[in-house]
């Protein structure tokens, strides 16, 4: 009878925390740019879900860890970006929209790794027939392109802070 008291309430204590994550985040990127300060509102601004995740993991709640990442996923593949395409559109109604190439490339990439390292185990699992050792493939799958993730978000900041730092400049 508790639980949702205790869900809002706990709602109502990580709102300042992710709010106070922006404006450090927001700070830092005053005096390092605009590109660092991209990054790390991006990799700080997900720290409530972290710490929701971690809580959650130490509780034995797997299944809110997976809908808490799936949701995450979902809301920033597809209503964040939706929505910074639709509000750019209205602010530009009367021109076309201009995108650097080779950033949509480079983003376009990462959107269909993330894709299939995401789907490749669990196509695995369900292409194969249910078994013990069919259930150690796939996590030994999943574990295998969590790794591949990883790789690709750090040579994903390598590329955009260091050996192609123009191609992601604030351009005005």
């Amino acid at each position: 009878m508790m639980q949702p008291w205790v869900f809002a309430l706990s709602l109502l204590g990580l709102t300042p925390l992710a709010e106070r994550v922006s404006f450090l985040t927001e700070q830092i990127a005053f005096y390092t740019g605009p590109t660092v300060g991209g990054l790390l509102n991006a990799t700080c601004g997900n720290a409530t879900e972290l710490i929701i995740a971690i809580f959650a993991l130490y509780g034995r709640k797997i299944d809110v860890v997976k809908y808490s990442l799936l949701g995450s996923i979902l809301s920033n593949l597809l209503l964040v970006l939706g929505t910074s395409l639709f509000c750019g559109g209205i602010a530009n109604l009367r021109k076309e929209q201009k995108y650097d190439r080779k950033q949509a490339d480079v983003n376009s990439l990462l959107l269909l790794l993330a894709l299939l390292c995401h789907m490749l185990p669990l196509l695995f699992k369900y292409a194969a027939a249910s078994s013990d050792i069919t259930a150690k493939a796939t996590l030994q799958l999943s574990r295998a392109s969590s790794i591949v993730m990883l790789i690709g978000y750090f040579a994903y900041l390598v590329f955009q802070l260091w050996t192609h730092r123009e191609f992601f400049e604030a351009q005005e």
